[in-house]
């Protein structure tokens, strides 16, 4: 399971009132990653609600520090001032929450009411207006209102790093640095200033300096997430981005889709199961294992319990077919059981669809496959053969590092059609997939259509701009 799934199913049960396993998860994943700024988060929440208000400040400012434009961060900063009894701080923490644009509407709505104002009654400042800019791939102009916004609050972090960000989007490096020494300055931490400085380095010959700086940046961001949006909005760069780690939960912290918490045995020899191997030691042979779940389909976060099975290499498996559960395992069956079966599922009881670009077969079609199986002697099937389910993201990764460019399109284009309700799981994988010069242009255009779908204009148009970009550049 990946750390953000791991998030996602903390923030779940604390918004179904489980503190107990919401705050489970998050020490689990803090005991992986103590800087973690989502699980940092959910303890700081998870701490206002206990009245604790030290310990959710600290928290808070380790996620601020790591993300200095985080608004709900800000949001919760400034009700643990007003409850304090701070309302000079209080005020100050709810406007910054308010200039970055916060897309949750009870983050936005909290704001607001400690400011006492409506949203129609909110002058745009110019650290607004430098945010817009920039979202919509116009840096000179972020530029010009980030300075503006920096001379008018100094001790502005988000709005420092703002200028840091349109100044490197610029290519003007050597200013991009100096403002990024500053944000590191007041948020020791932040990821996206050091990302920055890391490609600014590799441009200027030090790569192996750039790169230890980038490795650094995994204690805090696992899934170099903000790495891979900035980097991948270049046509080049030498940095190297490390492979996405995965945390095991225990398995006593896997709900159920009832809500219940599931008790799974120890594995052992006798039921067929085998334990994962240590880092570093052999890969087990490349025997079929199947993730069961109701009725044979795959669990998904909040939706179900995740199996204990054993964690394979997917590169270990050429000849196979590939597929990865919430928790990071990988299930591994032959090609004859697609093939046997007659068909090739994506699994809906995962939160997936159906393809219409991977189709089950037509009546016809199984007919002429039965022929064919009985002219070569093998016996029909009228059930899909175990382990014959595909999770329709890691199918689209399996095509993207297989360079099937039109098949990874299509079955990106029918992700984002679908509206997933995963946002950030699909925001994930489109970021992924504008790595690869390939699908960059008409993966920054579905990830517009996305971004439109979940309510994020701002957004929508930065990318569209991108997309457009893209293409003027093909055509050249």
């Amino acid at each position: 399971m990946r750390p953000s799934e791991g998030a996602a199913l903390a923030r779940q049960a604390l918004a179904e009132g489980d503190s107990t396993l919401a705050g489970s998860i998050t020490e689990r994943l803090i005991a992986e990653f103590a800087s973690y700024p989502p699980a940092r988060l959910v303890r700081a929440l998870l701490a206002e609600q206990a009245n604790d208000t030290d310990a959710a400040l600290d928290d808070l400012r380790a996620v601020t520090s790591a993300e200095p434009t985080n608004a709900e961060a800000r949001a919760a900063q400034a009700r643990l001032f007003q409850r304090r009894g701070d309302t000079d701080r209080a005020r100050m923490a709810a406007r910054q929450s308010v200039e970055l644009i916060p897309g949750d509407p009870p983050v936005l709505e909290s704001a607001l009411e400690i400011l006492n104002v409506e949203p129609a009654s909110l002058e745009t400042s110019a650290a607004v207006l430098a945010r817009v800019h920039l979202n919509c791939g116009w840096p000179d102009l972020a530029e010009r209102h980030a300075r503006v916004a920096v001379s008018e609050s100094p001790e502005r972090v988000d709005v420092r790093l703002t200028l840091a960000e349109a100044l490197w989007r610029l290519g003007r490096l050597s200013a991009c640095e100096a403002e990024c020494r500053v944000v590191a300055d007041q948020a020791e931490e932040c990821v996206r200033a050091a990302v920055m400085r890391a490609h600014i380095l590799s441009e200027r010959g030090r790569t192996a300096e750039g790169q230890e700086l980038l490795d650094r940046i995994g204690r805090i961001d696992p899934e170099f997430r903000e790495a891979r949006e900035l980097l991948g909005t270049l046509e080049v760069h030498r940095l190297v981005l490390p492979g996405m780690v995965e945390i095991d939960l225990p398995p006593e912290l896997v709900r159920q889709s009832d809500g219940t918490v599931e008790e799974v045995a120890e594995p052992s020899p006798a039921d067929g199961t085998h334990p994962a191997a240590p880092p570093g030691a052999d890969p087990a042979p490349a025997e079929a294992q199947t993730i069961d779940g109701p009725e044979g389909q795959a669990e998904t976060p909040g939706e179900s319990a995740v199996q204990d099975q054993p964690s394979q290499p997917v590169d270990d498996f050429p000849e196979s077919e590939v597929q990865r559960d919430a928790a990071g395992s990988v299930s591994v069956t032959g090609e004859e059981a697609a093939v046997s079966s007659g068909q090739l599922r994506l699994d809906k009881g995962a939160g997936e669809f159906d393809s219409p670009h991977l189709a089950k077969p037509t009546a016809d079609d199984a007919v002429a496959m039965a022929s064919d199986a009985a002219e070569e002697g093998v016996a029909p099937t009228d059930e899909p053969a175990a382990g014959a389910a595909f999770s329709t993201f890691d199918w689209a990764r399996h095509l993207i590092e297989q360079s099937e460019w039109t098949e990874a399109e299509r079955l990106l284009t029918d992700i984002v059609t679908a509206n997933d309700p995963d946002v950030s799981r699909v925001d994930g994988l489109l970021l992924e997939a504008v790595a690869h010069l390939e699908l960059r242009g008409s993966a920054w255009k579905l990830l517009g259509d996305h971004y439109m779908q979940t309510g994020r204009p701002q957004a929508a148009a930065d990318a569209y701009l991108r997309a457009a970009n893209v293409a003027g550049r093909s055509t050249e």
